[in-house]
């Protein structure tokens, strides 16, 4: 594809945020940096109760503010409505770009049917945990399988998508597979969703294991909408890889009473170790156990939401 620099089309940035003070500043600071300016940037606050939208005032910037219940798919369907500009780029409030990524993404739309525009990943670690889950997702990122391509949702598309195809509010987990799967679905035979490996962004993980609580909690407790929208056997899969490690220490306590259950630890554990073993070899780490010691917490928190959300009707963030 020859890429000429794109003059007439615009964009619009759209940034859902919840208590984002920690880097939200980063984040602005980079977006409004950018060698392609935004010609607007939207902050969809979802109630912050932090100093989030008196550090995002700071910038030349709109915001809008959800009513309850608040969601990451909904704040973004609010952006995407609100946007002016002909491209949107929506994009997690833990996103730092790279100074010509928004450049180097909007030349994809001169191709009439180029529909939305993935960036690149350079994460740079500010954290030991955060470091050990970059080389875990990077370790245990299977290409054979379409998905968004990276580990954030940050992707350029055009606003005329979101009179066809809208985020799905009820959704936490897998809201921004969802949304792709049926986007791709809509645009089978008139539109493409394409890779821009010179856009590039960084984006932060977990810093500390109260926000790793928090993130694998909300997934927990908004799974089971995921799993209600039919999508049963990735669903399936990935409660599977979730469960595995909790699963492990269970069969692993009543192995104690009951040896017959014996042969059930063993394999669980056979196929923790093959995995952990797999991402060390992929991510060009040696860090099994601390890949190990990560497996078991998010486990753990991912299944006391997963409970939770069984049994209450909060909504919401």
């Amino acid at each position: 594809m020859v890429m000429t620099k794109t003059s007439t089309l615009t964009v619009s940035v759209v940034i859902p945020t919840r208590n984002e003070e920690d880097g939200i500043n980063e984040c602005l600071t980079a977006v409004f940096n950018q060698t392609f300016q935004p010609s607007e940037v939207l902050i969809v606050d979802g109630r912050s109760t932090d100093n989030t939208l008196k550090l995002a005032s700071k910038f030349p910037v709109k915001i809008l503010s959800e009513s309850e219940p608040t969601s990451l798919p909904n704040a973004r369907n609010i952006g995407a409505e609100n946007a002016q500009s002909d491209i949107v780029f929506i994009m997690d409030a833990d996103v730092i770009l790279d100074k010509y990524c928004i450049e180097n993404a909007m030349k994809y739309f001169n191709d009439q049917k180029v529909i939305g525009v993935i960036p690149a990943e350079d994460n740079v670690a500010h954290t030991k945990l955060e470091k050990i889950q970059i080389d875990w997702f990077r370790g245990n990122a299977n290409s054979m399988t379409p998905s968004i391509g990276i580990s954030v949702f940050a992707e350029f598309l055009r606003k005329s998508i979101f009179e066809r195809v809208k985020f799905d509010p009820s959704l936490g987990y897998g809201e921004d597979g969802d949304f792709q799967k049926r986007m791709l679905e809509a645009y089978a035979n008139s539109g493409k969703v394409v890779r821009s490996p010179r856009s590039l962004l960084s984006s932060h993980y977990c810093h500390t294991l109260s926000e790793l609580r928090s993130q694998y909690g909300w997934y927990g407790r908004t799974f089971k909408k995921y799993l209600r929208k039919g999508y049963l056997l990735k669903a399936s899969l990935n409660l599977g890889s979730l469960f595995a490690p909790t699963f492990f220490i269970i069969s692993g306590v009543v192995t104690i009473f009951f040896p017959f259950v014996l042969p059930v630890f063993i394999i669980v554990a056979v196929l923790i170790f093959l995995r952990d073993a797999m991402v060390c070899i992929r991510s060009k780490r040696p860090s099994f156990f601390e890949f190990l010691g990560f497996e078991f917490l998010r486990s753990f928190f991912f299944l006391r939401g997963l409970f939770q959300g069984l049994f209450s009707k909060k909504r919401g963030r």
